[in-house]
């Protein structure tokens, strides 16, 4: 057995597909709108037996490592060694591909790093401090070991020599971010190269996938030299900021099952509500959140609660992520710490649990916290102070996606202005101009593609009924066998359903039946997708619902206009040969042609 089928065989494409888009059962299948282009009716159909999925929309198919390949924007090796490590499968016959990828060996050694400073902080002497910090933060050693907690002592080239001596080389070291590179530094030597992170506690950082794809490291005792107080890994092959949320990977099981997900401000926060039993927080460590990370988030809920700083600057990062999040239609709720109760999720749970668990179940929607936050009980309803707040809530709005939501809050601000709100409504017009947001995400459609629309000679209108005959044919079986002596060859001769045609007729006249199971054998090729998997697919997603009576009729209909049409090129085609056997006075084969055409009438 191939690497690549042990892995499909311990992943789940339902399950891995349903990771990243909301999927719904159809029949023995399960279908969803695709995520690779707009459409308002589900054209993505998963078939588990089979382990494939194709888009009967845009076209696109394939199995667990196509999917990964198209969602995450990654090479075929990157997408083995994912699916390899969810599977538990060890890797010998891509062995030497995967590791030709440079972001697979700086995956192998943020993983080696990560063990390095997880076992520098649990077991030498020198992380006696670092032990104490963390004891302090009440970080319990079941905590530590969970999330990889390290520490690096302050020295010049501690990790980099450790890496070197495993034999990783320069090069990949440095594109790792792990080390610095000198002015004047001997690659032949490996001299002039030092750590980026020194005196550090360190924190691993995982993708969703559950790959160490940077760090952030802590310093441990501030000096004039030891730069800021938090390092991260700067942008590599592996590691874009803007695409990764902290403790995603451990967070998004119960993320689905809450359909919440609580984001907090950083990487302490997480560990702290994790420690504390709370498992659905990530967060986007100190930054605004991004449509990136947004996007993530989207697949596994729409719901968002957002706990941030009470500072100027925490709030301005929280509002730019609150902003991005409402125009993608996702439903946002801001957290509020009572006063006293700790500036942030880590103080509060330390200073009291409770508080934590009710402020994030009593978390205000969006909007209400806005308009609480702006018209709070001392407001002053003078002309230009109304005008303010006009100018301050308008354009968040705005940004709400749904007519009958923004609406509401137009009512809503015109009551509280004590204004017409039709006036406000002209006045929006202006600030949805201002933003260019249109208030929903618009992509052009893609029309539907018949299987094996590439065949230019085919008319495309014919290749569909021609397909959609075949669809029906193999959810219902036993009308492939009553209608199949009225199908001819010639039906089928441009399309990809010639050797489905030819298949089930030699089926037929050697056994007087149809195998489902002999046509998919029999029509196996090199691809990984096959012709009657595609077509039992799309049977699920267009005749879900189809009686046989209603399937029996809609055949008959289909097979009319198929004949009809056929026999139509057909005769266009024999008097085009007809005018040239008679310009060519060649009076044999004009008579085989007239008589060729009378046949067509009958």
């Amino acid at each position: 057995m191939t690497d690549t089928q042990s892995i499909k065989d311990k992943v789940d494409v339902v399950q891995l597909i349903g990771e990243y888009i909301q999927l719904k059962k159809a029949g023995a299948n399960w279908k969803a709108n695709c995520p690779f282009h707009h459409e308002k009716s589900p054209s993505f159909m998963v078939h588990p037996e089979k382990q494939i999925w194709h888009c009967f929309g845009c076209g696109k198919g394939g199995d667990i490592f196509t999917f990964l390949q198209e969602m995450e924007g990654i090479d075929f090796p990157e997408a083995l060694k994912i699916l390899a490590d969810r599977a538990g499968v060890k890797i010998d016959t891509f062995a030497s591909e995967v590791n030709k990828s440079q972001k697979n060996r700086i995956l192998e050694i943020n993983q080696k790093a990560a063990y390095f400073f997880n076992h520098v902080l649990t077991e030498m002497p020198a992380s006696r401090g670092a032990r104490e910090y963390l004891e302090n933060r009440k970080l319990k050693k079941e905590t530590i070991e969970e999330w990889q907690v390290g520490f690096i002592p302050e020295q010049w080239d501690l990790l980099t020599q450790y890496l070197l001596k495993k034999g990783y080389s320069i090069d990949d070291i440095l594109g790792s971010g792990l080390a610095i590179k000198k002015e004047g530094a001997d690659l032949s030597s490996r001299k002039g190269f030092y750590d980026r992170f020194r005196g550090r506690v360190m924190f691993p950082i995982w993708d969703v996938h559950g790959s160490i794809v940077g760090f952030t490291g802590r310093i441990l005792v501030e000096t004039e030299k030891s730069g800021g107080k938090y390092v991260n890994t700067p942008q590599t092959l592996v590691y874009d900021k803007s695409r990764v949320l902290y403790g995603l990977n451990k967070a998004k099981t119960e993320i689905k099952n809450k359909d919440l997900t609580v984001v907090v401000e950083g990487q302490m926060d997480v560990i702290a509500c994790h420690q504390a039993g709370m498992k659905n927080v990530v967060a986007a460590s100190g930054t605004a959140l991004t449509i990136e990370q947004i996007k993530l988030l989207k697949r596994y809920s729409n719901n968002i609660a957002m706990a941030f700083d009470a500072d100027a600057a925490g709030q301005n990062a929280a509002k730019r992520g609150v902003e991005i999040a409402m125009e993608q239609g996702m439903n946002i709720k801001i957290i509020q710490i009572p006063e006293g109760g700790g500036k942030d999720a880590d103080e509060c749970l330390k200073k009291n649990p409770q508080v934590w668990f009710k402020a994030v179940e009593g978390a205000k929607e969006v909007m209400e916290w806005y308009f609480g936050s702006i018209l709070t009980g001392d407001f002053d309803a003078n002309p230009k102070h109304k005008q303010k707040v006009v100018e301050t809530l308008l354009p968040e709005i705005v940004r709400l996606p749904y007519a009958t939501e923004r609406d509401h809050w137009i009512r809503m601000l015109a009551e509280k202005l004590g204004v017409e709100a039709n006036l406000l409504r002209e006045e929006m017009k202006i600030y949805s101009k201002k933003s260019g947001n249109e208030n929903s995400p618009k992509k052009e459609a893609v029309p539907a593609k018949p299987l094996g629309a590439n065949l230019a000679d085919v008319n495309h209108g014919y290749l569909l009924r021609v397909e959609k005959l075949w669809t029906l044919f193999l959810k219902f079986p036993k009308y492939l066998s009553s209608f199949l002596p009225q199908l001819r060859k010639e039906y089928f001769a441009s399309t990809p359903f010639l050797g489905l045609y030819e298949t089930a007729e030699k089926g037929y006249t050697n056994n007087n039946k149809i195998d489902i199971n002999e046509l998919r054998n029999n029509l196996r090729d090199s691809g990984e997708e096959n012709l009657v998997d595609l077509v039992l697919l799309k049977s699920d997603k267009d005749f879900e619902d189809f009686s046989e009576l209603e399937a029996e009729k809609e055949i008959g209909d289909l097979l009319i206009k198929i004949k009809s049409e056929w026999s139509k090129q057909k005769r266009m085609e024999l008097n085009r040969e007809l005018s040239q056997a008679q310009a060519e006075k060649n009076e044999a084969k004009v008579q085989e042609i007239i008589k060729q055409i009378m046949t067509l009438g009958e």
